[in-house]
């Protein structure tokens, strides 16, 4: 099983469902211009607040994360982006040393995952 799959499964036994966000995902990585998605990403930022951290990561962050190479560049590095002030919101929660451990990680795999785009 794959990252985003365990979180949508986690995320599924707390009684949450991705299936908006999700959606909105897939639509944002077929955004032909970057114009295109910034309605979706604010409609997507008031359906991932209904959403919990079970495993220590942004739902949103590790889908856009997923869906990025699937975009056109500008678009995918727009997610990359978009995911990553996401997860650096999660890590700012963090209310023990290694929650904020674990959520910096992936606050360092999507600098990273941009990085390479430049």
């Amino acid at each position: 099983m794959d990252e985003l799959s365990y979180n949508r499964e986690a995320l599924d036994k707390e009684g949450s469902s991705t299936e908006v966000v999700d959606r909105l995902v897939a639509k944002i990585a077929l955004s032909s211009t970057v114009e295109n998605t910034q309605d979706l990403l604010e409609e997507l930022e008031s359906e991932v607040n209904n959403l919990g951290w079970p495993l220590d990561r942004d739902y949103v962050a590790v889908a856009l994360q997923y869906s990025a190479n699937q975009a056109a560049p500008e678009v995918g590095k727009i997610m990359l982006q978009f995911a990553l002030g996401r997860a650096e919101w999660c890590a700012s929660c963090a209310t023990a040393g290694g929650e904020g451990i674990a959520r910096s990680r992936h606050i360092q795999e999507l600098e990273a995952l941009i990085r390479a785009r430049a």
